[in-house]
């Protein structure tokens, strides 16, 4: 093989694998965001636009899931889940959460867990990792009581992704409003 043959082979690995080709990534800048509103629940999150909202009767608390794709393996998604939580503190109501998700998730591992406000309201963020077989994930539930009203916000991705779309959880997470 000739000098120049190898030289043009060593030049292109860099670019093909900097290009994304067969690599996990997030999403293409710039991102276009879209709201999601439901009247009768009372809230509005963004999501990106192309990503799939589903509706789910098995699970009533869990008002919207939206996903990077409809359908094949390590989806990255949003959950919005309305509880009832009169007589609950955001405290409380994160501990409750919090507690069982050793019991619930496989291989549970947690990473942190934060206080911060959305829009006005306090919040608990907790980040962790999970396993959704065969995929580690990175998981992060923020929690939130209001009114009564006890949210849960959702943010799943497999492990090796998560810091590609943090940008696009961190956009959702602010955007979240309960509407009056």
């Amino acid at each position: 093989m000739s000098k120049k043959v190898i030289l043009t082979i060593a030049t292109l690995v860099p670019v093909i694998t900097s290009s994304g080709i067969g690599v996990s990534c997030g999403p293409s800048e710039p991102a276009q965001f879209l709201t999601y509103t439901d009247e009768a629940d009372g809230f509005s999150i963004d999501y990106l636009q192309g990503w799939d909202i589903e509706y789910t009767e098995e699970r009533p608390e869990i008002k919207v899931a939206i996903w990077s794709k409809k359908f094949g393996l390590n989806p990255v998604g949003i959950l919005v889940a309305k509880y009832e939580a009169s007589g609950y503190s955001l405290e409380s109501f994160s501990e409750l959460q919090m507690g069982a998700l050793p019991d619930i998730t496989e291989d549970y591992v947690p990473i942190s867990t934060e206080e911060l406000t959305i829009n006005g309201i306090p919040a608990i963020k907790h980040t962790y990792t999970e396993t959704v077989v065969p995929t580690t994930y990175t998981s992060v539930k923020v929690y939130l009581v209001a009114n009564g009203t006890g949210w849960i916000l959702g943010f799943y991705c497999p492990q090796e992704s998560f810091d590609s779309y943090k940008s696009t959880f961190d956009t959702a997470l602010n955007s979240f409003r309960l509407l009056k």
